[in-house]
């Protein structure tokens, strides 16, 4: 039985193009960021990093089936599930990452002027970003018919995931104390409460 489901071609376009606007996004907030001192780094995150690529790596891993017809129902499906997830991690990330500014960092760390971010996505979640990421996944299975890899990628992403938000918690609250205390305890980690 193969792993890949089909495709059509045109899922795999969108999500190809929704992706280099996902990276442009990436690479902006990446961009011209200045050496900084006094800054408190939480190596340990690097282990989540590793094993979140590792798991966005597991969805995408293997061949695609292109063979769907363009406009079949199967084909339209994927290129919904492609936009909507995609559109979510692009929205999610662009919004974090602007709401964060300087405080942005690929690894867990604060600055010396670090500040508790509360407003945009973080008022609903404390690690939008990553929830974003988690919506990269369906949206890059759905591109190349990986359905099946999700059910070991999902799990790696999380675990990685586990491990980038408790060493960032951990650095919020000896910087912030009970304020991120108070913050952590009206703001769920990742998933938002549906009120």
């Amino acid at each position: 039985m193969p792993l890949a489901v089909p495709i059509g071609f045109p899922q795999f376009w969108l999500f190809d193009t929704l992706s280099l606007l996902f990276f442009a996004f990436l690479i902006r907030a990446a961009w011209g960021r200045d050496r900084e001192a006094n800054v408190r780094a939480d190596r340990r995150s690097r282990g989540g990093i590793i094993l979140q690529s590792i798991g966005i790596g597991l969805a995408g891993i293997g061949p695609a089936r292109p063979t769907l017809e363009p406009l079949s129902g199967a084909s339209l499906a994927g290129c919904a599930i492609v936009t909507l997830s995609m559109g979510t991690a692009i929205g999610l990330f662009a919004a974090s990452s602007r709401a964060l500014g300087r405080n942005w960092s690929i690894v867990a760390r604060t600055r010396s002027d670090h500040e508790l971010v509360r407003d945009g996505p973080y008022a609903y979640v404390r690690h939008p970003i990553y929830l974003g990421l988690l919506f990269f996944l369906p949206g890059l299975s759905a591109a190349l018919g990986h359905w099946l890899q999700l059910i070991v990628a999902v799990p790696l992403y999380l675990a990685g995931t586990r491990i980038r938000t408790r060493a960032e918690d951990r650095l919020l609250e000896q910087t912030f104390g009970d304020k991120f205390r108070d913050y952590r305890s009206a703001t769920p980690a990742l998933i938002p409460k549906i009120n």
